[in-house]
């Protein structure tokens, strides 16, 4: 098999200058198949998927061990685990029946923060009108969402960490069928809420660092001295036997000056377990400006650093939505994983596609998870596999973000958008 690369396509086969197997991004981000095979593999995409996935997880032996089962990436559930075989049947059934069944959720325990960072996604949510899901409404998200069958559940806010009952909510999470995850800005991974996270069985954190450079990264959050709290948290962490990675984004104008390159090395050099870098999404605080999202050309490049560090199996693995959203991504089962594999729940209970996407389509204080679910899977934006984030996309832009007023709370009811 002849395999050639080139920015935007990739032919995996050719025969008398003819391409049998071949695939090309668009400008859009979009991804179409440009050979004459490629009816063909479209059938065998779940055991392309499949490959593509045992070669990821065979590549990192030395992450560590959680419970007994080696971990390859501290976002994935363990290898062998009850999780990851429910992950696995949901990506089998989804292919199977051709419906799509949700993998993670990410849980936004409140909107309280100490920060009041520029680019905050959660940025307009914070409502005075409603309270926050008490213990036991949370608990129930947990519930319905078990029953929904994920693998993966992510704490996250405002900052999880100053919610009073979060350790409570960590050890409700069944682990034999699901890996609890936290997000967090890092301040507050005292020596005391370390231990408790621990006890909890915490599976992994995510610290947030927006610059490798302390002033930027503290200008960015509006806090004073948060950069080095965060790193002694990442240390305090470690030394106490939680994976721990770095969450961070790229932005055009951080792009062109590789901060992610740099925020990387940072990571390598505190040894931290992964890398999440998420492109910057025109959403929370910045909704309506889309002047910081990536280039077809940027996300090029990140998406090539990703695939380098994956081919040479180095510490840190990095978790790149640019390699997610490419061709190789697409081949392995990801694409936009929003309402396809993933959804988000609100502080309020509102339930959207992503932790990106602003759209409501329902409340669990009203109707059950699983009919929400249902409802948004069906709909006509996401009744299909997306090869590439929606929110970063035009047209789905101009249809459904762009109608929402500037001054509008989030999410926004979707059956307010005509």
């Amino acid at each position: 098999m002849e395999k050639i690369e080139t920015q935007q396509e990739k032919i995996y086969l050719k025969l008398f200058g003819k391409n049998l197997i071949s695939f090309k991004k668009l400008h859009t981000g979009e991804i179409i198949g440009t050979g004459i095979l490629n009816p063909l593999i479209k059938h065998l995409n779940l055991l392309t998927m499949f490959l593509i996935q045992a070669k990821f997880y065979r590549s990192y032996k030395h992450l560590g061990k959680w419970r007994g089962k080696r971990v390859a990436n501290t976002f994935a559930p363990p290898v062998g685990s009850g999780a990851m075989f429910r992950a696995l049947w949901a990506s089998l059934k989804s292919r199977i029946f051709r419906m799509h069944y949700p993998v993670a959720m990410t849980f936004a325990v409140n909107y309280e923060c100490q920060c009041e960072c520029i680019h905050c996604s959660a940025g307009r949510h914070k409502r005075d009108d409603m309270k926050e899901l008490s213990t036991q409404e949370a608990k129930r998200v947990i519930d319905e969402s078990l029953d929904l069958g994920i693998s993966i559940l992510a704490f996250t806010g405002g900052e999880p960490l100053l919610r009073n009952d979060i350790y409570d909510l960590i050890s409700y999470v069944d682990k034999k069928k699901t890996v609890p995850l936290l997000f967090t800005n890092g301040e507050f991974l005292t020596k005391e809420n370390v231990e408790n996270l621990v006890k909890a069985g915490l599976y992994s954190l995510f610290v947030s660092i927006d610059s490798s450079n302390p002033l930027e990264h503290n200008r960015l959050r509006r806090r004073e001295g948060l950069f080095q709290k965060a790193v002694e948290g990442i240390k305090r962490a470690k030394e106490a036997g939680l994976f721990v990675g770095i969450s961070t984004y790229a932005t055009r104008s951080g792009t062109e000056k590789n901060a992610y390159k740099k925020i990387y090395a940072l990571a390598k050099e505190l040894a931290t377990h992964n890398v999440m870098l998420f492109d910057g999404v025109a959403t929370g605080n910045m909704l309506h400006d889309t002047s910081e999202l990536l280039t077809q050309e940027q996300r090029e490049k990140i998406r090539s650093f990703s695939s380098y560090i994956f081919k040479h199996n180095i510490i840190p693995p990095l978790s790149s939505q640019s390699w997610q959203n490419s061709i190789e991504g697409y081949l392995g089962g990801i694409g936009c994983l929003a309402a396809s594999i993933q959804y988000y729940v609100s502080a309020y209970g509102e339930v959207t596609p992503c932790d990106f996407t602003p759209l409501s389509f329902g409340n669990i204080r009203e109707e059950s998870l699983k009919k929400i679910w249902k409802r948004m899977v069906k709909h006509p934006a996401y009744s299909y596999r997306s090869t590439c984030c929606r929110m970063q996309h035009p047209t789905f832009r101009k249809l459904f973000i762009d109608p929402i007023p500037k001054q509008a709370k989030l999410p926004y009811n979707i059956n307010k958008i005509a």
